[in-house]
C-alpha cells in the first residue's frame, strides 16, 4: 500500500470545513478504502491522527491512534478509531500548553494551549454514534483532528509565537531535555 500524498499548508482545503458524511458511505468500499489508507498513512509518517482535508478529501472524517513514535517512545498504545462528523460538546479542567506538530507542516511544532479534558460525540466507521470523555493527550488529539475539519490548524492556535520551531530543533531542545 502507498502511504497518500498529504495536503501541506496553505493549501485552501485545510481551510475550508469538511462536508458532513452521510453515514451510508461508511458502508461503500471508497470509505473502507479511504480509511484504510489513512490509518496506513497516519502510521507511515509516525502521526497519531490524520484528518481527510489532510489527504485531500473534504470529509468530516479522521483517524486516531496513540502508539509509540520517536518522539514520543513510551506512548500507551489506544485505538485506532475513526471518528465521523465529530461534535465537542464539553470543555473542561482548564487549557494545558503542550507540542504539537501537524502531517500537513511538516518539519515544525509550536505549543498549542488546548483543554485538558472534553466530551466528545462523533460516530464509528460503523455508523455507530459514540460519545466519550478523553482527557490529556487524547483529547489533545480530539481537538487537533476536529480543528482540521472546521478548517483550523493548529498554528492558528497558538498564543506565544516564540514556541514555534523545526522539528530539528524540538528534538536537541526539548527531547534532550526529557
Amino acid at each position: 500500500m502507498k502511504i497518500l500524498p498529504r495536503t501541506q499548508f496553505g493549501n485552501p482545503i485545510l481551510r475550508s470545513k469538511a462536508r458532513t458524511v452521510s453515514l451510508g458511505f461508511l458502508n461503500t468500499q471508497k470509505a473502507k478504502n479511504l480509511i484504510k489508507k489513512m490509518l496506513y498513512t497516519m502510521r507511515r509518517t509516525n502521526g497519531v491522527g490524520i484528518a481527510a482535508p489532510q489527504v485531500g478529501q473534504s470529509l468530516q472524517m479522521a483517524v486516531i491512534e496513540t502508539r509509540p513514535t520517536p518522539t514520543r517512545p513510551k506512548l500507551k498504545r489506544r485505538g485506532p478509531i475513526v471518528i465521523v462528523n465529530p461534535k465537542i460538546k464539553k470543555y473542561s479542567g482548564g487549557k494545558i500548553n503542550g507540542w504539537e506538530g501537524c502531517l500537513s507542516l511538516v518539519g515544525v511544532c509550536g505549543k498549542v494551549p488546548r483543554k485538558k479534558e472534553i466530551v466528545v460525540q462523533y460516530y464509528n466507521e460503523k455508523g455507530e454514534k459514540v460519545k466519550e470523555k478523553a482527557t490529556g493527550l487524547w483529547a489533545r488529539i480530539f481537538q487537533h483532528e476536529i480543528d482540521h475539519l472546521n478548517g483550523i490548524t493548529y498554528i492558528d492556535r497558538i498564543e506565544n509565537t516564540t514556541t514555534i520551531m523545526s522539528s530539528s530543533e524540538f528534538k536537541k531542545r526539548i527531547l534532550k531535555k526529557k
